[in-house]
């Protein structure tokens, strides 16, 4: 199951989380300004959708910084 997973972009003031859900068919993805944590966006998606935002966030420049996951 999906801990959690951060992407940056360089010079961008923004990182995108992915953390689990208390749903294990759900995913919550939090746009959150660097400086001061404050959340700009989020979206509550399918699990099985994960990889597609993590796809669009990398052809935006996005690139995976940690990745917690656990591998069931």
């Amino acid at each position: 199951m999906m801990k959690q997973i951060t992407m940056t972009k360089p010079h961008s003031p923004h990182e995108v989380k992915f953390t689990s859900a208390s749903d294990p068919h759900f995913v919550n993805v939090e746009i959150v300004k660097r400086a001061t944590g404050e959340m700009k966006g989020q979206h509550y998606i399918l699990k099985s959708d994960v990889q597609v935002f993590i796809d669009m966030y990398r052809r935006d420049g996005f690139e995976i910084l940690t990745n917690n996951e656990d591998n069931e």
